[in-house]
């Protein structure tokens, strides 16, 4: 793991000369990054975010694959650019804009660590690939990147997790995904975020679907002091087809923003969008979901649902789902939800002898429920359901 005495992000912005040769691309990412001043984020909280003062570390991502076979590439980022530089050149950099903000230019300038996923035309590879991003130490930030390229008619399930050590200071994960589903490909994607509370994530994810493909995308956060995602799926391809999932669960000072954005292009694509989210303490959960159905995107049918679970007074929430339509033969909707726990329901079953606290880790459960009996892989729903479980 390469963390300590490496110079700060400051430093490089005004000798870059630590940072070893930079392609053009790279060049041009870094020079965007340093001159770019820091989103003005209304509803996600930068302030005493220092990124001059952290350091890039790099080796922090560990790989757990199925035995190499035909057809199937599976590599850590630094790895792929020497084996593949071609696969990269392709793909990197085309679905998630290099000058989206800063944190994106950052990642395109230095990312190092990730992981890699070619699985060719016809090929399915049987068991989940995992990856795991961990933040080393306080005073850090890590920049992984990941890209998973699934060929016509493929089958591939990939599982990454953000985490990290128990930390005393701050730390900074910038990570970019992107994912690109071949005709008629079907690709599960799960992303847990599970990071110290001393630690900030701001991500920026999306994925391209092409003709009858089909992406299962899961995406639940709760670690972190601050987390900003912003994700987007384009279908392109006529009869592609959406199923999103997402949790949150924030509590203490906790501030957790997701912003997913669906872009129907071709004709007859489907979405559906469920998201749910609980907010304890003082905590803030933001989900600000978009549907845009562009011109000649007829046939599209597309729902966003976003339901969020108050657990005490002082917590709050901002749901803010929209739609954009752009044609005339569409069936297309979106909602949101916010309350309390019901008393009553408390009442009713603490009179059949539960105690407050197990009555509400009933409730709490039975409100995450329509989203992980949903989620494909009974691994993550148990890991999931652990989590929910360890914020109570």
């Amino acid at each position: 793991m390469q963390a300590r005495n490496s110079p700060t992000f400051g430093m490089l912005f005004t000798d870059a000369v630590g940072i070893g040769p930079l392609t053009d691309l790279q060049q041009a990412a870094f020079g965007h990054a340093r001159d770019t001043a820091l989103p003005d984020w209304k509803r996600t909280r930068l302030a005493g975010l220092d990124l001059d003062a952290l350091q890039p570390a790099f080796g922090a991502v560990e790989i757990i694959a199925p035995a190499p076979s035909a057809g199937v590439y599976i590599a850590d980022l630094r790895t792929a650019l020497a084996e593949r530089p071609e696969l990269l050149a392709r793909f990197a950099g085309t679905a998630v804009a290099t000058k989206h903000n800063r944190f994106t230019a950052l990642n395109t300038a230095l990312a190092e660590d990730g992981i890699v996923v070619h699985v060719g035309r016809n090929v399915e590879v049987a068991e989940p690939i995992r990856v795991t991003y961990r933040i080393p130490e306080a005073g850090v930030a890590i920049l992984p990147r990941t890209l998973v390229v699934a060929e016509a008619n493929s089958r591939v399930t990939v599982i990454e997790e953000f985490t990290s050590d128990v930390l005393d200071g701050p730390a900074l994960v910038i990570p970019v995904g992107e994912i690109f589903v071949g005709d008629g490909a079907q690709v599960q994607f799960m992303s847990l975020q599970t990071l110290s509370l001393h630690a900030r994530l701001i991500a920026a994810q999306c994925a391209v679907l092409e003709r009858d493909s089909t992406l299962t995308w899961l995406a639940g956060g709760v670690g972190a002091d601050v987390q900003h995602t912003e994700m987007e799926v384009r279908l392109e391809g006529n009869g592609s087809n959406l199923h999103w999932l997402g949790f949150t669960y924030a509590t203490g000072t906790q501030n957790m923003l997701w912003a997913p954005k669906v872009n129907h292009i071709g004709l007859n694509t489907t979405a559906q969008i469920d998201w749910k989210s609980a907010v304890a303490d003082t905590g803030y959960a933001v989900f600000d979901g978009m549907i845009k159905i562009g011109k000649g995107a007829q046939g599209t049918n597309s729902d966003l649902r976003d339901n969020v679970l108050h657990l005490s007074p002082a917590a709050r929430s901002d749901s803010i789902p929209g739609l954009e339509i752009d044609a005339n033969e569409v069936k297309a909707g979106h909602g949101s939800t916010s309350g309390q726990v019901d008393e009553e329901q408390l009442f009713y079953l603490q009179a059949r002898g539960l105690n407050r606290h197990d009555a509400m880790h009933m409730i709490v459960n039975g409100f995450f429920a329509s989203i992980v009996e949903q989620i494909p892989v009974e691994e993550v729903r148990d890991r999931a359901l652990e989590l929910i479980a360890s914020k109570l």
